[in-house]
Parts: structure tokens; C-alpha cells; sequence
């Protein structure tokens, strides 16, 4: 295998990276002082970024400092799109036996949430992932369960992870309730042409692996190919590892790359 040909001890550029294997780039440090400003202020958030950004693991690193005896996290993935899915998706999150109808629905979902914040202490933090493949009308649901007593009292913390295009949904008038709503908004970008150099260090040496992999012609072209998003990165540049070894090359230099680049269909 390519990692034992290289003398990794496991396998960079995962894209479920572990604690080591964190890579913080600028995008990546905005995005956490955003998410922790939520956290504290409450209200809600929108974070979006191209496909392979890193959104989900900024989103997984942000739940996972919340301490689970004051917060209690309401992850929900796209699934069937209906306003009546979303409800019930935020109901079972809660652990209720959901009601049939909709307005039965919200009633039950409101009570628990108050009841969350004012008997259990905890406070609620619905996160939306792939928010931007939900329809209008699911969307138009949420300034619904943000509004409690008038506005008076934050008692649940929203999240919105998408694509741009959930930015581009949210601009349109009928949004204007959530829109106002939202306090909390970042775009992840690709790593720098600097950061890049550093993030191919980092999680080589994250491996097991202190000696340089890519040349200098290399890495220009991974930055040129990946725009500098990270899953993009990690998959051309374990093709390219692969391709090496396959070659019995030392390291990674750019007609290789070009040859991963072909290969990873990017």
C-alpha cells in the first residue's frame, strides 16, 4: 500500500480528520470565533461554502465544545423537504412522539422548547445541514420557532450550513422574516497558496511523515486544480501519493500531478 511505501503511520488527508489532523486556516478560525459568538449570544447563524469547504467539520467542532449539561444539539439532515418533514425532524431531535398535524406540531415543539430552557436548563441549537436543498416553505417555517414571547427571549439557537446558493434562496422577499433573524453569517473559502504548502506539511507530518512529498511545481498545480478546498485537496493529493508509489517515486512532482488530476476527475 502507498502509506507503508511513504512510512506513514496512518493516512493523511482524511476527511474526517482527528484532533492532529485539524488544519486552521483563516477561513477556518472566522468561522469558529462566528460559531462561538452564537454559541454565547444565541439567535441564529448561516454558514455556507463551495462543496468540500469544510462546513460539516467546522459544524462537528462547534457542537462538540458546546458543554451537553447547558445545550442540547437538534442535528437534522435534508431528508423528504416538506414543511411537515422539517417539523418532525426537529420534533423527534427533541424526543416527542410527533403530532399528526402541522399546527399540533409547532405547539409541541414550542412547549419543549420551553420547557428545555426553563426546567432542564438546557438550551436548544437547531442545525440545518444542506439547508439549501430545503423548499421555500420548509424555510418559511423556522421564524416561527424562533419567535417566542415577541421576540423577548432567545430560546433556541438556529444554525443554516449550505452551498452559496442557500445566501442567494435566503435574499428573496418571502425570507425577509429569517433574514432579519440572522445575526451570525460566514462564507468558508479555499486554503491560501500559503496555507496550502502548510496544510500538505501539517498532515504529513500529522502521519508520520517529517521529509517533503510535493515539490514546489506540484503544489502550484494542487492549489490551481483544488482552488484550495480542502476535500478537494485530499483527494487529489492521495491520488497523486498513490500514483508515486505506484511509480516508484520518492516524491510528487508536477507531470505526476497532472496524472492525479486526470484521475481524481476534478
Amino acid at each position: 500500500m502507498w502509506e507503508t511505501y511513504f512510512g506513514f503511520k496512518k493516512t493523511p488527508f482524511s476527511d474526517g480528520p482527528g484532533a492532529k489532523q485539524l488544519f486552521a486556516s483563516e477561513t477556518w478560525n472566522q468561522a469558529q470565533a462566528r460559531l462561538e459568538f452564537l454559541g454565547q449570544h444565541r439567535g441564529a447563524g448561516l454558514l455556507t461554502g463551495e462543496v468540500g469547504a469544510g462546513k460539516s467539520t467546522a459544524v462537528r467542532a462547534f457542537t462538540a465544545s458546546l458543554n451537553p449539561n447547558q445545550y442540547k444539539v437538534l442535528y437534522i439532515h435534508f431528508a423528504a423537504g416538506s414543511p411537515l418533514d422539517l417539523l418532525r425532524q426537529t420534533a423527534l431531535a427533541l424526543d416527542l412522539e410527533p403530532a399528526h398535524f402541522r399546527s399540533d406540531l409547532a405547539r409541541q415543539i414550542s412547549a419543549a422548547i420551553q420547557r428545555l430552557n426553563q426546567g432542564k436548563k438546557q438550551h436548544p441549537v437547531l442545525i440545518l445541514d444542506e439547508a439549501h436543498l430545503w423548499p421555500h416553505a420548509a424555510l418559511e417555517q423556522l421564524p416561527l420557532l424562533l419567535n417566542f414571547d415577541m421576540d423577548s427571549s432567545r430560546l433556541l439557537t438556529l444554525l443554516l450550513a449550505g452551498l452559496p446558493l442557500l445566501r442567494r434562496t435566503l435574499s428573496l422577499q418571502i425570507h425577509e422574516p429569517l433574514r432579519q433573524r440572522i445575526s451570525v453569517h460566514f462564507h468558508m473559502e479555499g486554503l491560501t497558496r500559503q496555507e496550502l504548502d502548510d496544510y500538505l506539511t501539517q498532515q504529513c507530518q500529522a502521519a508520520g511523515v517529517s521529509h517533503p512529498l510535493f515539490d514546489s511545481t506540484a503544489r502550484q498545480t494542487i492549489h490551481q486544480a483544488t482552488k484550495g478546498i480542502p476535500r478537494k485537496v485530499n483527494k487529489l493529493a492521495m491520488t497523486a501519493l498513490r500514483l508515486a508509489a505506484e511509480r516508484n517515486q520518492q516524491a510528487v512532482d508536477e507531470p505526476l500531478l497532472l496524472d492525479a488530476v486526470t484521475e481524481s476527475f476534478l
